[in-house]
């Protein structure tokens, strides 16, 4: 009589699947809320919409698809060890990461160059302000349009992206394109700030009440972010 052999135990994994879709779609609930109370706001006074709140719009939209594809890719493993996702699952869940992640990087530009194009209306008189909300707008939006581009087109074929049978073609070093990124993280975040700051410097000369300049610096301030 032979001895009992040892069953395979599954090797355990972190699974962070369901923090990820609750940060993803309480954030986008909050933008939610936040667009509603602006076309509201907007309907209530009678005032029509501008260019600032198509592209708010678009990038809300923009967001939702993100959220969207990014929870179906949690549904084939994406948020686990790599271990833990199954192997007819990968590449879907891959394609999908790629997708999602796209909507969201749009949505993230799209909704700085709205809040941008307020401010441009806001710095008609002051023509060194205007100039350097421009310069902001483009130049993140370049940097942007080079991360998704990369995103699509780092490998060639292009379904080597997320196909691990395709052999053969070209991918861009790892390296290179990590650094790429993080460039322009660092760059949104410093125009964050910027624009953050700028409603100060455009309501404190203003003749008002120092708490209705702190309230509405406050409140645009946190627009951007």
């Amino acid at each position: 009589m032979g001895l009992p052999t040892k069953r395979s135990t599954p090797q355990p994994y972190e699974d962070y699947s369901q923090v990820l879709n609750f940060v993803i779609w309480v954030l986008a609930g909050y933008a939610t809320i936040f667009i509603f109370l602006r076309l509201w706001g907007k309907y209530y006074r009678g005032r029509r919409l501008w260019w600032d709140d198509y592209l708010l719009i678009s990038s809300w939209l923009a967001l939702i698809l993100g959220c969207i594809f990014q929870t179906v890719d949690t549904t084939l493993g994406f948020g686990r060890s790599q271990h833990a996702i199954p192997l007819e699952n990968i590449e879907n869940s891959r394609l999908l990461a790629t997708i999602a992640g796209f909507f969201l990087i749009l949505a993230a530009a799209w909704s700085k160059t709205s809040f941008g194009l307020t401010l441009v209306r806001l710095t008609r008189t002051d023509g060194f302000l205007k100039r350097l909300v421009w310069f902001a707008i483009w130049t993140t939006n370049i940097f942007i349009a080079g991360s998704c581009i990369i995103q699509w087109a780092h490998c060639w074929p292009l379904d080597r992206i997320w196909r691990q049978e395709v052999s053969g073609g070209k991918c861009l070093p790892l390296g290179l394109m990590n650094g790429y990124n993080m460039f322009v993280a660092a760059y949104s975040g410093a125009v964050d700030i910027m624009l953050a700051l700028l409603p100060c410097k455009i309501f404190w000369p203003l003749m008002m009440r120092r708490k209705e300049k702190i309230g509405i610096t406050i409140a645009m301030g946190m627009g951007v972010l």
